[in-house]
């Protein structure tokens, strides 16, 4: 976080993570288990933005299900969690509750109507337990993904008791033809389930956005943009003229794409990152 505020002049407020997802409930409710990932975050001056797997996983094997999950099996599990994150100084964090719920490869995947009905539940039910641990001023993020999808993302809403902020993960790639960086901003921006449409719902509902992913892509099958400055200031331009809370970078590479502003690929972007960001502290 230091060494990417000193390369591009950003004042930092917001730090993104994960909770593991691999290490069954042992991952989530044993604080031994998440010294890892939430030690070194203690006494940070960053707000945390966490990823919390609801189902989690053992061995690639799913130890929980949404149904049982509405039905507050896991309660007890997310109240222990709440307790951990009070005793590492992030009682105010940002939940991403089972982010990019409606993307088929999360052991979370809503893919009908039931499923969706048992998320917006398991939501509910997560909250519940987690705003009852004494010392928590916890933030709870409804996040899905862009892009088509089996269900209306509506009959996954918890509703506006359980949901402080509507965020949306928006990557410059694209699969439709031509693949150019227009083209790929119409499918984050107006395409379904876009930025225009989370606009819409979050109005709706009174609710503040967030962008809680986001970045400039190199993929190796040739469906990202590259280096794009244009996708950063379309995404800058945009949360300066909508209700965003915080904007999150992604700034990693991993196995599906290169987000890296570092590392010498993106000179451009980072360029253009630096200038538009530099002195707003609006990034995490």
């Amino acid at each position: 976080m230091a060494g990417f505020a000193s390369a591009t002049g950003v004042h930092l407020s917001y730090a993104s993570d994960y909770l593991p997802g691999d290490k069954g409930w042992a991952g989530l409710d044993q604080q031994s288990r998440l010294t890892k990932f939430l030690g070194p975050w203690q006494g940070s001056p960053y707000r945390l933005v966490l990823g919390v797997p609801v189902i989690p996983e053992v061995d690639g094997r799913a130890v929980a299900t949404l149904a049982a999950g509405a039905a507050g099996s896991y309660d007890p599990q997310f109240t222990t969690l709440a307790r951990s994150l009070v005793s590492y100084g992030a009682g105010n964090a940002v939940l991403r509750l089972g982010w990019e719920f409606n993307e088929p490869w999360e052991p979370w995947a809503v893919a009908n109507a039931a499923d969706a009905a048992h998320f917006a539940g398991y939501f509910r039910r997560i909250v519940a337990a987690m705003r009852a641990v004494p010392g928590t001023s916890f933030q709870f993020d409804w996040n899905p993904a862009p892009g088509p999808g089996p269900i209306d993302l509506a009959l996954a809403y918890p509703g506006d008791a359980s949901v402080d902020l509507i965020g949306l993960d928006i990557y410059d790639e694209t699969w439709s033809s031509p693949e150019t960086p227009s083209v790929a901003w119409a499918g984050n921006d107006t395409g379904p389930n876009g930025l225009e449409w989370m606009a819409t719902f979050a109005a709706a509902h009174h609710k503040a956005m967030s962008i809680p992913e986001w970045g400039v892509t190199i993929r190796s099958d040739g469906h990202g943009l590259g280096d794009d400055p244009a996708f950063v200031f379309r995404v800058a331009a945009w949360a300066a003229s909508h209700n965003v809370a915080f904007v999150s970078y992604f700034d990693i590479d991993v196995s599906d794409g290169r987000h890296n502003l570092l590392d010498g690929d993106l000179f451009e972007s980072r360029a253009e990152f630096t200038l538009l960001f530099g002195s707003s502290g609006a990034t995490g």
